[in-house]
């Protein structure tokens, strides 16, 4: 699983791809570290990109996009959030949501 580690990668990230997902997660949540996978899973599965920030690391960023909750997971599409899911992240509607964009 790929993490961000300098601010240029998050906007080139978000610039490189049409759709892609940013899963913002904490390293002392185990709720992050258990829904890690699934969630990367889930994208993989769809063809979707997605990327890893640590909020211990992006603090200013977290702030800026709202993510007052750890794990959160965003859907970007052209760099524009469409659909957020945080906390024990609902793998079904994020499937159904990338299904229904790829379609």
């Amino acid at each position: 699983m790929e993490k961000i580690t300098h601010i240029d990668q998050y906007r080139e990230f978000l610039n490189a791809n049409r759709f892609c997902g940013v899963y913002y997660s904490s390293e002392q949540c185990g709720v992050c570290n258990t829904m890690k996978p699934r969630v990367f899973s889930v994208y993989r599965e769809m063809g979707m990109p997605i990327k890893e920030i640590s909020l211990n690391q992006f603090r200013e960023l977290a702030g800026q996009q709202l993510i007052l909750k750890s794990p959160t997971v965003v859907l970007y599409e052209s760099g524009k959030e469409i659909m957020r899911d945080s906390g024990f992240i609902d793998l079904n509607k994020i499937s159904r949501k990338l299904g229904i964009i790829l379609s």
